[in-house]
């Protein structure tokens, strides 16, 4: 395929993804064949709004190495063995979309997709284990799915990998399976994902001045004020010990409310564990020390009567956050009913987070280690 061709491929499917809500900051990555050789890819750690033509990278399907000053996504190995597994896909997309990677927790077995969505899917959908995020571990797990021809795989604690003959194909496929996802879950009683916009949001505006966005109204309060709104009280506590978490963010669902009565939210999928920290911890709202004291080290928290409390340096990272609260409290809750949930190893929920960290270590409105 011209490189132009699959470049603007990659781009069609960029936008695709994020309108069906499948990606969005930087999570994932998607391929598209040039030829025996070589793949074009996303690039790593740039947002898909922002995606241009030159970005997309030239990757060597044998030695990896790559064209240009643009770094492919950290995931080319993983594109690499499915282009040579199976020479016709053409396309491959990778997301974290939120029900199939809560099935690739638990749950797998009872998916049951029907004659026809398996025709769809190009065959059986498949389960990889679990390896952190761009090492050989992971790439030799989903060669192995990919070896059983293979078009659908769930990377476990991770997200999913699809192929197809073209980007038609395989966006239809990954639609697909977030439905059978779904579906798989659903049940009287249990919670859908609700990614939407935060209830309140607290921004730094000035050195001693926030502006508060609530129900619709804006209203700006003195840092050091007596009338803060307790949301307010809690980033004002929260900046005498952090500069720079610049944007407090707030959201109660329906999710995070159905909890049990944990001390804890601790890190399932390998996502959270990047951006919001080892676990989330579930304090009450009597105090807004406690609350400070629980983000200590996290980017987030649980605070009763509130919901999922997140800072940040920046908006979009704030509501990121609040995204990734909401995606790995259904996984818990999923994963509860069939007994109990397989969190993450502790040394790999460190080595995700420090490695966010030092990769990201620009970005000041991150905790500190």
């Amino acid at each position: 395929m011209d490189r132009n061709v699959a470049r603007s491929e990659v781009l069609k499917a960029s936008a695709e993804l994020v309108e069906r809500g499948l990606v969005v900051r930087t999570w994932g990555n998607i391929s598209c064949r040039l030829d025996d050789k070589r793949f074009v890819i996303t690039p790593s750690g740039i947002g898909y709004d922002r995606l241009t033509p030159e970005m997309i990278v030239v990757v060597d399907m044998d030695t990896l190495r790559h064209e240009g000053g643009v770094k492919p996504s950290s995931e080319k190995g993983i594109h690499a063995a499915a282009y040579k597994s199976n020479r016709e896909a053409n396309f491959v997309i990778h997301t974290h979309q939120t029900y199939a990677a809560c099935i690739s927790v638990a749950g797998f077995a009872g998916l049951g997709p029907a004659p026809d969505e398996k025709a769809e899917l190009g065959g059986e959908i498949m389960l990889a284990g679990y390896g952190l995020p761009g090492t050989k571990k992971l790439k030799k797990n989903v060669a192995k799915e990919l070896n059983k021809n293979s078009s659908a795989i769930l990377m476990e604690k991770h997200g999913v990998l699809i192929t197809g003959k073209d980007r038609e194909t395989a966006f239809r496929r990954a639609v697909l399976l977030e439905d059978i996802c779904h579906r798989a879950m659903s049940s009287p009683g249990f919670s859908d994902f609700s990614d939407g916009s935060p209830d309140g949001i607290s921004c730094l505006v000035s050195d001693d001045e926030l502006l508060y966005t609530a129900n619709g109204s804006q209203k700006t309060y003195a840092l050091n004020g007596s009338d803060l709104p307790f949301p307010l009280r809690i980033h004002a506590a929260l900046l005498s010990s952090n500069p720079a978490a610049k944007i407090l963010v707030h959201r109660a669902t329906e999710t995070c409310a159905a909890l049990p009565g944990i001390k804890k939210l601790p890190a399932i999928l390998d996502d959270f564990a990047q951006m919001v920290g080892n676990d989330a911890k579930c304090v009450p709202s009597d105090s807004v020390f406690g609350i400070v004291k629980a983000l200590k080290k996290r980017n987030g928290a649980l605070v009763r009567e509130l919901g999922a409390v997140c800072y940040a340096g920046d908006e979009s990272d704030a509501a990121a956050l609040l995204t990734l609260m909401e995606k790995n409290a259904l996984a818990f809750l999923h994963a509860s009913r069939y007994g109990k949930v397989p969190v993450l190893s502790l040394p790999d929920r460190k080595l995700m987070r420090i490695v966010y960290l030092k990769k990201y270590s620009k970005r000041q409105f991150i905790s500190e280690v």
